[in-house]
């Protein structure tokens, strides 16, 4: 590996998921370093051979590659601690621009975007993900690429706007999906149904999706037949639901009106 000294900053979803994936690399030295020493504990109880360290202003943030591990919201914080100077720097994001870690003192720096949704406890298939990489150079980017391959993922080179629009594209297809499927259980339960009938349609529908050579041509529904007597049964169905109702009349509007 080109990388043997790994640490990760953050002892959340995401950290659990990079050491499922860094974990069994005998090669490499990990290490964790948070504010939170329960957790910590945790980590090191479930990855054994896991070095952790509860962060502290004295401390010193060392290692070949530091991985920031954190919501971009706590990134600001980062500067209150020392990074070993000669240790690239990468933060995990879809939405933020380099500028972000520009001013830490390290040897280079990049963004990492993951394209995947994270649940701690639930592993993911970390070759079938995307990943989207913007180095601080050219030298530096070609370099944590390279060591994305070693890993046996699958890099692509992404500048900021690319990225945003990925992330974009990923609340999209995850997050508002699957609100809908919780509202949509929700109104299967009413009935006494559960969620086993609503996996039928929505196993078929990615399917479809990613199996039609134009997925434009699959969409189905009322409101691609233009069908207003069903639509407005729907909606009238909808009343005591003004959230799930606005969602809907919106999404039946972009439907009709597609080009």
């Amino acid at each position: 590996m080109s990388f043997k000294r790994i640490s990760i900053v953050g002892s959340g979803n995401l950290c659990w998921h990079l050491l499922q994936l860094l974990h069994s690399k005998k090669d490499l030295k990990l290490t964790v370093y948070a504010r939170d020493a329960a957790k910590l504990e945790a980590l090191q109880s479930e990855f054994p051979g896991v070095t952790t360290w509860t962060l502290n202003k004295e401390l010193i943030i060392e290692g070949d590659l530091i991985v920031l591990a954190i919501k971009d919201d706590a990134l600001e914080s980062i500067r209150n601690y020392n990074i070993q100077a000669s240790a690239y720097l990468i933060h995990l994001s879809g939405a933020r621009s380099l500028q972000s870690i520009a001013s830490i003192p390290c040897a280079g720096s990049a963004v990492v975007y993951p394209f995947q949704t994270f649940t701690k406890g639930r592993p993911v298939h970390w070759r079938q993900i995307p990943v989207f990489v913007e180095g601080s150079s050219e030298i530096i980017e070609e370099q944590i690429m390279a060591f994305l391959q070693e890993l046996r993922l699958t890099p692509y080179k992404a500048d900021l706007e690319t990225r945003k629009q990925v992330h974009l594209c990923g609340v999209l297809v995850n997050n508002f999906a699957y609100y809908l499927f919780n509202q949509a259980l929700q109104l299967m339960e009413a009935k006494g149904l559960d969620k086993k009938t609503l996996s039928p349609i929505m196993t078929e529908t990615v399917s479809k999706f990613l199996e039609l050579e134009d997925p434009s041509i699959g969409q189905s529904g009322p409101a691609s037949r233009k069908d207003f007597k069903t639509i407005g049964k729907h909606l009238e169905l909808l009343e005591k639901f003004p959230n799930l109702k606005t969602a809907y009349e919106e999404l039946t509007k972009a439907i009709i009106n597609r080009p």
